[in-house]
Order: structure tokens, then C-alpha cells, then sequence
């Protein structure tokens, strides 16, 4: 019997879909305001965007071959049928809603495919993408996934991210006022972060009413700002052990209802430049799943709610 602990993607998706899904990333070619000058040319400081390129991926191919590509991987490794396509790179949202529709339709188009999910930024979502996004939603599975990151905006700042705390609330009530489906992507160990700065975020994540998370730990990659500090000594990076703790003191500040995506990142390892523990994904995650055990925690503990909430059907999604 699964000792269930957190809600995952794996037992949402078989409660939505009846099997087992999974999500191919792909590369779109999208660009991004705080790289082409509209809101700056820096880039985030802890962004190297080679850094998230499928591991599939191959210069020069369209949308449908590396839809072959991926799936063909991921049928061999998982033994799925089902996919969701993922389009990851810089800022889906940011550029014309036709273009969009056009990489969309590819990925949609794909044999087995159930839904899509689209990565973008608080601050680029434009009316008229919005209505696109809308339309989309109606028509098949949709999870728009926002870099929050946190909501410290001392901590966005020195992040350059170029955007508010107050940006981010504003652009869920926008996503939940059309229905669609969201998630937030939350990094835990940046310069500056805490166990205050932890809880804090947990708790702007509940109000932001988002159906999903994705946690990561600060990992530093080559050609960035924050590898530039780093070597420079200006900071020192978490342990494991200690971002483990942070996971779990989020998650227990974490309602059940909510679909954890993610509970640790990777980049490859060519570009990594640390930790050196983040490259063992599986390790890190023994370490969570095991201390929750042994501590006998779960998601939503803290906010008084019993483990068995997370047996309870997902809410706030419409029929497929």
C-alpha cells in the first residue's frame, strides 16, 4: 500500500485521465521581456536557458519530431501511451497568441496526446493571450505554470526578475477568473531566504488559490549572475539535509487539494556548477519521502489537516 504522503502528478493525472500520463518537455523557441530588452537584457540572475532544454531535444527540429523524439523516450523508460506536452523555454505567453496557437496545435495534434502545459511569467499575460489561453482551456486539458519563484520582493529584486509579489496575486485571479487551470514554480535556498522566507511563500501560495506547485532548490549553473557571486563567495548553498527540512516545513503549510509537480530540480550536469547533490535527484528525494515518514508528516499537517485529505478527488477542475 502507497504511503502516501503529499498529492503527486502521478495519482492526479490517473484521477483525471483513468492511466498514467506523462509530461514531455519541448523547446519552442520563445523569447522573454527580461532578456530582449523590454523589461531588461540581464536575464534573471540564476537563468541559463540552455540549462532547461529536453533532454531529447535536437537543433532544428519541429514541433511533431520532437514530439517523436520525447515520447518515443518516455514510452520506453515509464511504459506510457498518454502525454501531456510541456513548453518550457524562456516565456510561452510573451509574443502573439496566433503564434502560440500554431505550436500548440503541432504539440496537440500528436497521437496519445491529453492536454498541454504552458510555462510563462506573472506579468505576460496580455488580455488577448488570455483569451486565447481561455479558448484553449475549453478545448482540452490546459496548466499554465507561473515562475513565482518567491514572493519576497527584496529577494525578486536581487533576483532581477522584474516583477511584484503583487504581480504574480494579479496574474492567478486573472488565470481562476477564466477557469484555468494554474501552478507556481517556488525556488527554496536563494541568497537572502530563510525559514521565515519558507513559510511566507507557503503562505502566498495558498492565497494565490493555485492548483499546483513546483518546488526547486537554488542549483547554480554556469554563465549566470549567481555563479558569478558564488564564486566570489558571497553565498553559501544548502545542504541536502537542509533543503529537505525547507521542503517538508512547505509542504506541511501546503493544502492537500494542491498537486505537487515538482519537490527538486536539476539542470544537466555539463552546466552545472552546484550543489553537487542536486544531480542525484533520486537521493534527494529518498531524503524527503524518508524524513516525512519518519516524522510522520504530510502535506497540510501544519494547517490542521488530516492525511487522509489527500485521498480526497482533486477539486476546481472541470470534466475532461
Amino acid at each position: 500500500m502507497e504511503d502516501k504522503r503529499i498529492r503527486n502528478l502521478n495519482s492526479f493525472f490517473r484521477h483525471i485521465f483513468g492511466r498514467k500520463v506523462k509530461k514531455v518537455c519541448l523547446w519552442g523557441g520563445f523569447t522573454c521581456p527580461n532578456r530582449d530588452g523590454t523589461f531588461s537584457s540581464r536575464g534573471c540572475t540564476f537563468c541559463n536557458p540552455l540549462s532547461s532544454r529536453p533532454k531529447t531535444y535536437e537543433e532544428g527540429k519541429s514541433i511533431v519530431q520532437q514530439m517523436e523524439n520525447g515520447c518515443r523516450y518516455i514510452s520506453r523508460r515509464y511504459n506510457v501511451n498518454s502525454f501531456l506536452p510541456y513548453f518550457q523555454d524562456y516565456t510561452t505567453t510573451y509574443g502573439d497568441p496566433n503564434e502560440l496557437d500554431s505550436l500548440c496545435t503541432e504539440a496537440l495534434s500528436y497521437p496519445g496526446t491529453v492536454g498541454l502545459s504552458l510555462c510563462t511569467r506573472p506579468d505576460c499575460l496580455e488580455e488577448s493571450m488570455l483569451d486565447y489561453l481561455e479558448k484553449l482551456s475549453g478545448e482540452t486539458f490546459l496548466w499554465v505554470e507561473i515562475g513565482v519563484q518567491t514572493s519576497d520582493d527584496r529577494i525578486l529584486k536581487d533576483m532581477n526578475r522584474r516583477h511584484t509579489s503583487l504581480d504574480t496575486m494579479n496574474a492567478f485571479k486573472a488565470l481562476h477568473a477564466r477557469r484555468i487551470f494554474s501552478a507556481a514554480h517556488m525556488i527554496i535556498g536563494y541568497p537572502g531566504s530563510s525559514v521565515e522566507t519558507v513559510l511566507a511563500d507557503a503562505e502566498f501560495v495558498r492565497k494565490t488559490g493555485t492548483n499546483g506547485v513546483k518546488l526547486q532548490n537554488l542549483h547554480v549553473v554556469k554563465n549566470t549572475v549567481i555563479a558569478n557571486r558564488f564564486a566570489a563567495g558571497e553565498f553559501e548553498l544548502m545542504t541536502m539535509e537542509d533543503y529537505a527540512d525547507m521542503v517538508i516545513l512547505f509542504l506541511e503549510h501546503t493544502e492537500p487539494r494542491v498537486v505537487i509537480l515538482r519537490l527538486t530540480g536539476e539542470a544537466p550536469e555539463e552546466l552545472t556548477v552546484a550543489p553537487e547533490w542536486s544531480l542525484h535527484k533520486m537521493i534527494v528525494l529518498n531524503r524527503i519521502h524518508g524524513e516525512m515518514q519518519r516524522r510522520d508528516t504530510w502535506q497540510g499537517k501544519a494547517l490542521g489537516f488530516n492525511r487522509s485529505s489527500l485521498n480526497s478527488p482533486p477539486d476546481n477542475i472541470r470534466d475532461i
